[in-house]
């Protein structure tokens, strides 16, 4: 009996002590639950507002502003000739080819001459003739010995050979072909040894320093237009080296189809332009030269509206944006005058605008040549929540 007791009190108190582990168990369980719950209340009573969004500014400015106009059209030369032979003869001396400047009067071309040489010569032996039988038939006339008929059969002989010389003159000098304007020839179809016949084209020469752009401006500019106006013409195939041009020309009409008026921009140096090359012409259509000036890059659009966002400075020396309405007075490819809103010296957000909101935090990009703070000055604006967190990052790194 003893043993049957000692056995119960044994089995007892193994039960007592499983009831009290698990007890312990299921405390320990309950704490790690709720710890969690504490830290996660903890955290998020001290859950920032928002992530500052990573900035880049630029000071709003004075500076030189310009109304321009843009439109394309391909270079043409105003001075552009095709020289066709006037009489018919074979080739025989080439004087220039493809790419030679010449100059107004150069020959270049010489045709055998001999059968033109010939009739010249004979032409001015029959001019000579008839010039001696006139002034003997004028010496009698003068004494009353003749008639006035024969005066003036004389007179007419004389005058008709005067007529044979002269174009037998000028079909001598039609065998040598010359340029009817300077410039640089740009084709030639004929070699030494072909015939040549009257009319055939021989050559083509161009004056590169003609060379001009034609563009059509709407009629609403008409107002601004002005001769020798200033004009910047670019060619894709040149990069992007800006040409100095003017206006050349404005057509005194407007093209009532299209509601457009033709304006010839001239070139002031052609450099490496060539005529059929297509360029982009910038018209100056106006220019201030002290306007207000923010960048372009700086615009968002919300439907019709542009906007700009302003940084500013909270009540705690936090860096927000505000987005500012932009009425636009006027704008080139680079910046844009506004009617009001800004002033010189704010500073205003060039990149990293798509994601922000009025008064959302943000941080500037930290500027290749910023200084690397120490230790204490980081501690210091750490405490008024004032440094960039890259550097941060870059002052541990430092340390």
């Amino acid at each position: 009996m003893f043993n049957s007791l000692s056995k119960t009190t044994g089995t007892v108190a193994e039960s007592a002590r499983f009831m009290v582990l698990i007890a312990a168990a299921v405390l320990l369980v309950g704490c790690s639950a709720e710890k969690p719950t504490a830290d996660r209340s903890k955290t998020a009573s001290q859950t920032p507002e928002g992530k500052p969004v990573l900035v880049e500014l630029a000071r709003v400015q004075r500076g030189k502003i310009e109304e321009t106009l843009e439109r394309s059209a391909p270079l043409e030369a105003e001075a552009q000739v095709q020289v066709r032979a006037r009489t018919q003869n074979p080739a025989i001396e080439l004087l220039v080819e493809e790419g030679d400047k010449v100059a107004e009067g150069q020959v270049l071309l010489r045709l055998e001459n001999d059968r033109q040489k010939t009739d010249y010569e004979q032409s001015l032996s029959q001019l000579e003739q008839a010039r001696i039988d006139f002034d003997r038939q004028q010496t009698l006339y003068d004494q009353h010995l003749i008639s006035e008929a024969e005066h003036r059969n004389a007179k007419f002989a004389f005058t008709q050979a005067q007529l044979r010389s002269e174009n037998t003159k000028r079909e001598l000098d039609y065998t040598e072909v010359r340029a009817p304007i300077k410039g640089t020839v740009t084709s030639r179809t004929v070699k030494v040894g072909d015939q040549v016949n009257t009319g055939t084209t021989i050559f083509e020469i161009i004056d590169l320093d003609s060379t001009v752009a034609v563009i059509n401006v709407p009629e609403q500019y008409l107002t601004k237009l002005k001769p020798d106006m200033e004009a910047r013409l670019v060619s894709s195939t040149l990069g992007e080296h800006v040409f100095a041009g003017f206006v050349k020309r404005i057509s005194p009409i407007v093209e009532a189809r299209a509601g457009t008026i033709k304006v010839v921009v001239g070139l002031k140096d052609l450099g490496p332009l060539r005529p059929g090359m297509w360029v982009d012409v910038d018209l100056v259509l106006d220019s201030k030269q002290d306007a207000l000036l923010i960048p372009k890059r700086s615009i968002v659009y919300d439907n019709d509206q542009t906007f700009a966002f302003k940084m500013y400075q909270d009540t705690s020396g936090v860096m927000r944006a505000k987005r500012e309405l932009v009425v636009p007075l006027n704008a080139d490819k680079e910046n844009i005058e506004p009617a009001k809103g800004f002033e010189i010296g704010e500073q205003i957000v060039v990149a990293g605008h798509s994601a922000l909101k009025d008064d959302s935090l943000i941080r500037e990009l930290e500027k290749p040549d910023a200084p690397i703070l120490t230790s204490r000055a980081i501690a210091a604006q750490v405490a008024t929540n004032s440094i960039p967190a890259t550097t941060k990052a870059s002052a541990q790194d430092v340390n």
